[in-house]
This record gives structure tokens, sequence and C-alpha cells, in this order.
């Protein structure tokens, strides 16, 4: 073809010429294109980078994207017009650690071995951090809470892995720049990263492209609530400090042990419970207003549209809802299993623009946090991974039927292991605790919203398929990778007893 130019323009035909020319071209560059989308790689344009921001213990119903009056989240509300806002989410478990591992694995706990907090994911599980590792992403975490730190693993694949945790007993000295550290750790490692990879070189052409994975935990939601100056009273006045009847001491609702105390025994002032959600609401909107800063740098930098954002929780919370049949203590807190408060979560999915995603769009399929990987592996433009149970969410409205849609949880907290099918209608819960009994409840949520009537006697038949397709999931999904249990440090100990998580000394006697 490019002999058959010259002859042309030897000839002295330059307008012929030209289009041959230009075809020669428009050919050479199809086949490359065609050859780097096989080998994984596009011609000219970098593949979008991601962000992780894992709110921990976030109620969606405290969101205003969700329905929320009071303002807690304008911030995740604007991000929410360049998203998918997915109104039936759901985690697949309800401690953070077993959690976060599924969102980083794709798989449930069962299958990437890290059940409980104060475990250690299985060295052979994989791991999405490591895949975009060996894909020269850059690789980020900044982490607030000790049970994923680098004692459970989940620190595997990341270059730069940072604990921040935040002060959660300390509620008479909250300072609001401790508080915030984990974000301005973030920023600060957002500006270092740009200005390796500029938009352009300073004689005005591209630069290098660069791609990027930076996973934010944010533990500050998570009781106590407590927030900082001037979060703590920017809903309404919060008592202070005071006596009250089965303390000792002074009762502090900024207190989750105090809080959960009271509450549990029935010595809480009804007074006291608007306060309470209140404080919780003030960290939401401390929450938000740094999470503006890091999309304004994101857009200043000119990352934005081409940056995959996913925004969720790791589990809900109880307030102070009250449950006919309790598998643990009732709340303030969320191990009060299975309840839809805590197994419901707030999910926000920002595709990049080259994905061609139309947002905003709301979607009203059942989904799960098992489905995060999946949904990462399309919008990158990487091959499926065949042997992950989830399916890709960016076109969830399309691919779900109602009626085959079911969600799945697992985990095993205090050494009784917890399984749940969920579907539109129906919720079954298993329990074995450490002696082997089982458990169980069949609740209805269409007609007991307040999922207070175990319907185990009353609908015999329910129950069987029920336990039907719970068996057939957990055969399913066989167990792939051993289960790594260690001995914990007395860090991570502290940690898990401070956080109830773990049964003290005497709550064991």
């Amino acid at each position: 073809m490019l002999r058959k130019f010259f002859n042309l323009f030897l000839e002295k035909k330059w307008l012929l010429g030209l289009i041959v020319l230009a075809g020669t071209v428009f050919v050479f560059l199809q086949a490359r294109y065609i050859l780097n989308i096989m080998s994984g790689d596009t011609l000219s344009k970098t593949r979008p980078n991601l962000i992780y921001i894992t709110l921990d213990t976030l109620r969606y119903d405290h969101l205003n994207v969700y329905g929320y009056s009071r303002e807690t989240s304008p911030n995740i509300s604007q991000l929410a017009e360049d998203s998918l806002v997915f109104e039936n989410a759901f985690t697949v478990a309800t401690n953070s650690a077993p959690s976060h591992a599924s969102m980083l694995t794709g798989l449930y706990p069962l299958q990437h071995g890290l059940v409980d907090n104060g475990m250690e994911i299985s060295p052979q599980s994989p791991i999405l951090t490591e895949y975009l590792s060996r894909k020269n992403y850059d690789t980020s975490a900044f982490i607030g809470y000790h049970a994923m730190s680098e004692e459970s693993g989940l620190n595997r694949g990341f270059a730069n892995f940072e604990y921040i945790p935040i002060a959660s007993h300390e509620h008479e000295d909250k300072d609001l720049e401790e508080d915030t550290a984990g974000f301005t750790a973030f920023l600060d490692w957002l500006d270092t990263w740009s200005q390796k990879h500029p938009a352009e070189n300073k004689k005005g052409e591209s630069s290098k492209p660069g791609n990027f994975f930076v996973w934010l935990h944010v533990q500050n939601i998570h009781e106590s609530y407590d927030p900082p100056p001037p979060y703590d009273t920017l809903f309404m006045p919060i008592p202070p400090p005071q006596k009250l009847k089965g303390f000792d001491e002074d009762f502090n609702l900024r207190c989750a042990n105090d809080l959960a105390k009271a509450w549990r025994n029935g010595l809480l002032p009804e007074s006291f419970k608007e306060p309470a959600v209140a404080l919780y609401d003030g960290e939401i909107r401390l929450v938000d207003d740094y999470l503006g800063k890091i999309f304004a740098s994101l857009k200043t930098k000119g990352l934005y549209d081409e940056t995959m954002i996913v925004l969720l929780a790791d589990h809900g919370e109880l307030h102070f809802e009250t449950y006919a049949h309790q598998f643990a203590k009732p709340g303030p807190g969320h191990t009060g299993r299975y309840y839809e408060p805590v197994i419901r979560i707030p999910l926000l999915i920002k595709p990049p623009k080259s994905a061609a995603v139309k947002t905003p769009a709301r979607s009203q399929a059942m989904v799960s946090t098992i489905d995060l990987v999946p949904t990462v592996m399309e919008a990158l433009r990487f091959p499926a991974l065949p042997w992950l149970p989830g399916k890709s969410l960016l076109q969830a409205q399309d691919k779900r039927s109602a009626g085959d849609e079911m969600v799945f949880l697992q985990e095993t907290p205090y050494e009784e292991e917890y399984r749940v099918v969920r579907d539109r209608r129906w919720k079954y819960i298993k329990q074995v605790d450490e002696q082997g009994k089982t458990s169980a409840l069949l609740l209805d949520l269409e007609n007991d919203p307040k999922e207070n009537r175990n319907l185990l006697a009353e609908q015999p038949e329910k129950v069987i398929k029920m336990e039907a397709i719970l068996k057939e999931w957990g055969d399913r999904q066989k167990l792939k990778w051993t289960s790594h249990k260690k001995g914990i440090s007395e860090e991570m100990r502290k940690e898990l007893i401070a956080g109830g998580y773990l049964r003290s000394p005497s709550e064991k006697k």
C-alpha cells in the first residue's frame, strides 16, 4: 500500500495519494489497537484509577441520598449525581475485617479464610491489590482500625500501607486535626502522586500516564459517637456527663460503653436517644466534609473523570431498635446480627467516563459487596475472573431479575458461625454456637418489617426450602484457601476488646 502511495505521488496525483496514506495509517492503528486490547492494554489511554472509600459502621438510611432529612452528607449526594446508587445493597459480614477482605478478594469469608476480626487472611487467597500491582498500579491504603492493619494480611499488594487510628475513648480531648489525619494523609499522597504524573509536562505535551488504587478506610463513624468540635453540637446540644442511676462515675453519652450499658439495662433516659443519634450524625457530617475535599482535589488535578470511586459501608449499625429474638446483645452497636440496619449498607459506584455507563442512576436490584471485584474488573477493562461468585454491577438493572435475587452472609464471630440467606421477602438466619448447637430465625420482611416474629414453627416448608438454598450455596462456595488463624498480638487483643469484638476474660466467666 505504501508503494502505491509513492507511485501516485510521483504521478502527482496528490489527493488520491493522501487518501491511500490515510487508509494505510488507519489500518496500522487499528491493528495496533486490537493487539493491545488482546494483551490487556489500550493504545494511548491509561486505565482508570480506582478508589475504595469504606465508611465503617455507616447506616444507609442516615445519608441524604437515601432520603434522610438531616443534612449529613451533601458531598456524598453530589457524588451520587455521577454515580450508580444501589437501594438494596448488603454486606457479606457484619465484622469489619471479614467484610473488607471480601471487598478486596471478591470471595466470601469461608473462601478467603478471614472469618472474624483478629484473624489473618489466607496467604494463598488471591487479592485485588496484588493483581493491580502487577498491572503497574500505584497502590496505597490508609486504614483507621487495627483489625485491618498488617496483622490481618490485608496489606498484601499495597506499596504504601498506613494504619492511622483515631481516638475513640478520649471524649473530652477530641482534636479535629488528629481525627481527620487519615484524610490528610490521603490528600498528601494524592498531591505527591499527581506531581509525579502531571497531566502535561513543561512543554505542554501529555506526560507518561500512571494509575493508582487507593483504599481509604474511615473509622470515625464507628462507636463511640464523639466527633470533635464543631461537629459534636452541629445538630443539637448534647447533655454533659452527669450522675445516672446504675453508674458509679458520671454517665457520658459520648462513651460507647456507657451508652450501651445504660440502654441494655433499661437505664437510659428517653430524652438521651435523640442526642446520641445527633452525635452519630455529626460524625457522618465530619466525614462528608472531608470527603468533599478529596473529591475537589481529584477534580482540580484532572483525575476525577477517569477515577472509579466506590463508596460504601462495611456494615451498618443498630441504634435503639428492639427485637423479640436476639442472637447477640442489642444495640447501640452492630453485634445484633443479622437485622436490616446492620446488614443493609449504602453503596455508590462512580464509574470512569470511559466505562460509558449512564449516570446518575438508581438501582433496585439486590446486590452484595461480593459483586465489587467483578465490577472493578469490568470498569478497569480487565478480563473477568471466572472463579468469583459475584457479578458486575455496571449494568445491574439490565442483568438481574427480581425473582432470582438472593444475597448471602457468612462469618464466625466469637467462634459462632452465622450463615444467612435473604431474598426480597424472606430472611433465614442460621447460627451454630461454640458447642455446636444450632439456632435459626425465619423472618417475613414483607409482613414483619420490624423483624420480631420468628416463623420457624409456622412455616416448616419455607424453612426446608431456605435451608436447602443455604446448603447448596455453601457447597457451591467450597473452601478454596485454608483459614489462617494465628495468635494475635496483645495490641490487637486490646483493640478488639475495646471495640466489643472480643470477649474480655471477665465476660467469659
